[in-house]
C-alpha cells in the first residue's frame, strides 16, 4: 500500500512524502519553494540541475511531456537523509498509452527543512521502450523528450 505524508516517522520523512505527492498536482511553484535555493536534483542517469532555476526549468519541462504519479513504497531516514523506494507512474500527454510505472530508488538530503540534494536512481530505458519515445540526450543536452 502507497505510503501517506502521515505515514512518515519524522518530520523530513513527511515532508518528502508531501513534496512526493505534489508531482500528480503539477503544481511547480509549491515543488520550487521545497528546495533550497543551491539545491541540486538529478535523475541519474540525465545530467544534475544546480539551482531552483535550473530545477525549475527541469520540471516544466517534464511537465509539458509527462503526467506524473509517484506511489511510495518505503521510506526510511538517517539523520538529515532520506531514502525512498517508489514507483513513478508516467503518461506521455496527449497520448493514448497507458502510464509506464517505473521503479525508483530516491535519496534527498534535507537542509533546514528543505531539500537541497536529490538523487534518483532509474532505469531511462523503461520509460523509454514503454512509450516509444528517446528520453536520453544526444550530444549532453538536457534530456526528457
Amino acid at each position: 500500500m502507497p505510503l501517506k505524508p502521515a505515514d512518515g516517522r519524522t518530520d523530513d520523512e513527511r515532508f518528502a512524502l508531501r513534496f512526493l505527492d505534489l508531482w500528480q498536482k503539477q503544481d511547480v511553484d509549491a515543488m520550487l519553494a521545497c528546495f533550497t535555493e543551491d539545491a541540486s536534483y538529478i535523475d541519474m542517469p540525465l545530467p544534475p540541475r544546480r539551482g531552483t532555476a535550473e530545477i525549475r526549468a527541469y520540471i516544466e519541462q517534464v511537465f509539458s511531456a509527462f503526467s506524473v504519479r509517484i506511489e511510495t513504497l518505503h521510506i526510511a531516514s538517517a539523520g538529515n537523509v532520506i531514502f525512498t523506494e517508489r514507483v513513478d507512474y508516467l503518461a506521455l500527454n496527449g497520448a493514448a498509452k497507458p502510464p509506464v510505472p517505473l521503479p525508483v530508488v530516491g535519496v534527498m538530503e534535507m537542509r533546514n527543512g528543505k531539500i537541497f540534494a536529490w538523487r534518483d536512481y532509474l532505469d531511462l530505458l523503461t520509460v523509454e521502450e514503454g512509450l516509444g519515445i528517446k528520453m536520453r540526450p544526444a550530444g549532453g543536452g538536457s534530456g526528457v523528450v
